[in-house]
């Protein structure tokens, strides 16, 4: 239902990566931040902060689209590639890629995240997300299940509203195949 907004996916990782001192940033903490953070504006604000499509795997949700641009599978990796570089394991920000396409919330949400997680290793992040109900109902060991939009807005608690908000979510598409994101 979403586009890929690469400028903000790529905006709001460089908030994350900025707040490590060497500016790098494991794959997994990386991927597992920026789902919680949309998870949570979602929650807040009855808008996702990215609002790409969510998958279910063996170490919780994710976006998709976020993990094949981060393993430079994505189209839009060459974009990618002005700001971060692989590290083994770990996404290194090379260039500041700036904040523009953020608004002040999702800036302090990013933030908020990231300081509230920080006290956790990697792989507690990633059990955090395992109590997530979205990826409770759609895991399935040894594969990569897609989230309905319509799962996560259940599990956040926003039920009542799911309708204005998968309607804001169409006119939003809408909107971007016809003057761009």
């Amino acid at each position: 239902m979403f586009r890929f907004p690469i400028r903000k996916t790529i905006e709001a990782a460089g908030v994350l990566a900025g707040f490590e001192h060497s500016l790098r940033i494991s794959r997994l903490r990386l991927l597992k931040l920026l789902y919680i953070a949309d998870r949570e504006s979602l929650k807040e604000t009855g808008r996702p902060m990215l609002g790409v499509k969510a998958v279910a795997m063996d170490h919780g949700p994710l976006h998709s689209e976020v993990f094949d641009l981060v393993k430079g599978e994505h189209i839009q990796e060459p974009a990618w590639s002005r700001f971060f570089r692989n590290a083994g394991y770990h996404v290194e920000r090379i260039a500041d890629p700036g904040r523009a396409s953020l608004s002040r919330y999702e800036i302090e949400k990013l933030t908020e995240v990231s300081e509230r997680f920080s006290p956790l290793d990697d792989w507690q992040v990633a059990d955090e997300t395992h109590k997530f109900g979205e990826w409770e109902k759609n895991a399935e060991k040894g594969t990569s299940r897609p989230i309905p939009f319509e799962d996560i807005i259940d599990a956040v608690g926003r039920s009542s509203d799911k309708a204005a908000i998968l309607q804001d979510a169409r006119d939003k598409a809408t909107a971007d195949r016809l003057f761009g994101p």
